[in-house]
């Protein structure tokens, strides 16, 4: 447990220096290209990469949402880093993989895992060229430092952990916003907290959206048994979705409204999979897989697919690329644009890289997956766990079926072949069979460690899970715990 702790000790540390190799030095002010877009970036909160009709749900509904893949670029295949909000999300600002921007857990609940306020973010490098910068919603990067000196000239609200603050309830400020900027340039992120459960763990209807749950049923791809208990939560999370769709649907009817929307890039994705077990905090595809969309009517062709793997560290240098900026030095993604604008049709990534240190509790992980195969490399047995779902009774009876190990000691390798097992249930690190695939997997992601100079390059797999273990326990459903 000594890694554990100098590992948490150090996460300000990364993310300071992090900050200093990327200063504002790096990102000076300077004027966007003459065809440079607007931004408007919007974020769901733990949204599955199926669960929208224009991803091919059957059970729900989001025709706004659904615009976006109409009139733009749907990716199939896009992946967070890290399926943890505060690591994914600062990932979309840096380019950076969260063991480089130091951000390695939920900042409300690790201090010193805050973004640095030294490290170079996208509104940053826009507000340096001219853009107006603003953040609606969700902050969750540097949760107890203001969002301004991360780039942002305003923010809707304070800094406080509110629900007034994080949850966007109307458009009324949005429409505000446009209305003061449409003759300038400007970056907006919208952040909802839809779909995140309450503080006691629960997820609720949204008022105008029922559902039935008699009338869905379990996604395949979440791999949880048809429970009426687990309908009754997909009910509800649909239902929030729907009212984020309807949300959005507002702000595009704005955009249209002020003639903004032809040369607005609106991107629409989810910071990580959902809250149900073995979903969010691991880093399964119901997990890391995200469902992007890019439109942009200037230049992105309306109704494309691209199948190819991408990540969201690639978001900073496609929006930089977009405004015709320079994409400052430690970027580790690379742009999209020639994939947004049909120049480039084939892959821009063989592998995409992932990867947690905590979430709440300590639960290291490296992951490297390819078109076909997924290798996870555990640095710990410390169990997955239940997130909020802890104070359940169905997700602790769910973890006594075989296929779902979230209270038991993880094993050091997991291999998975894709097209055979795309729920990631079968692993394959213990196969004969599968031995060069293994060893060829573990080659990519070792490379990747020392490419970006991992701290869990080379470490040992610790036994940590039994002097740990009564955190995997029922909680009191009373106990408060915002995550």
């Amino acid at each position: 447990m000594k890694r554990r702790e100098f590992l948490k000790s150090a996460g300000l540390l990364t993310a300071t220096m992090a900050g200093m190799s990327l200063g504002s030095g790096c990102a000076g002010p300077g004027e966007p290209n003459p065809d440079a877009p607007n931004f408007l970036f919007i974020t769901a909160d733990n949204l599955g990469w199926q669960d929208l009709s224009s991803f091919g749900s059957p059970d729900i509904q989001t025709p706004n949402i659904d615009r976006l893949a109409d009139e733009g670029m749907r990716f199939t295949r896009a992946f967070v880093t890290s399926s943890s909000c505060s690591p994914s999300r600062a990932s979309f600002l840096t380019g950076q993989y969260p063991h480089t921007n130091g951000v390695v857990g939920i900042t409300n609940r690790h201090f010193f895992m805050q973004l640095s306020p030294c490290a170079t973010t996208l509104p940053k490098v826009l507000k340096g060229a001219g853009y107006y910068t603003a953040l609606e919603g969700k902050w969750h990067p540097a949760v107890f430092l203001p969002a301004k000196w991360y780039g942002f000239n305003e923010r809707f609200g304070g800094m406080a952990l509110s629900a007034e603050d994080m949850w966007i309830t109307d458009t009324t400020r949005t429409r505000e916003f446009l209305e003061r900027n449409k003759d300038t340039r400007f970056y907006l992120e919208m952040n909802f907290m839809n779909n995140h459960r309450d503080p006691y763990g629960k997820m609720t209807f949204a008022e105008d959206f029922p559902v039935d749950p008699e009338d869905i049923s379990v996604p395949d791809y979440w791999a949880l048994p048809d429970w009426p208990e687990i309908r009754d939560d997909i009910a509800r999370y649909y239902s929030q979705t729907m009212e984020m769709d309807r949300l959005i649907g507002e702000v595009l009817d704005i955009l249209d409204e002020m003639d903004l929307a032809d040369n607005t890039l609106v991107c629409f994705l989810s910071d990580n999979g959902p809250q149900m077990p073995g979903h969010i905090m691991a880093l399964y595809d119901r997990g890391v897989q995200t469902p992007l969309l890019m439109r942009w009517p200037k230049k992105i062709p309306a109704g494309v697919d691209y199948d190819g793997l991408v990540s969201t560290v690639d978001l900073m240098p496609t929006f930089l690329d977009a405004a015709g900026l320079e994409i400052p030095d430690g970027v580790q993604g690379i742009s999209l644009m020639p994939v947004l604008t049909g120049e480039e049709t084939g892959p821009v990534h063989d592998a995409v890289f992932l990867e947690m240190d905590y979430h709440v509790y300590y639960i290291p992980t490296r992951g490297v997956r390819t078109e076909r195969y997924k290798y996870l490399k555990n640095y710990s047995d410390m169990a997955i766990g239940l997130d909020q779902l802890n104070n359940t009774e169905w997700a602790h009876r769910l973890c006594e079926l075989p296929n779902h190990p979230w209270k038991r000691p993880r094993v050091e390798e997991e291999l998975y072949d894709l097209k055979k097992d795309p729920n990631e249930q079968v692993n394959l690190a213990g196969d004969p069979a599968y031995a060069d695939v293994l060893e060829e997997m573990r080659g990519r992601l070792t490379t990747w460690q020392e490419e970006t100079d991992d701290p869990f390059l080379n470490a040992p797999f610790t036994l940590d899970f039994d002097e740990n273990k009564e955190i995997y326990e029922p909680t009191d459903p009373e106990e408060r715990a915002y995550k």
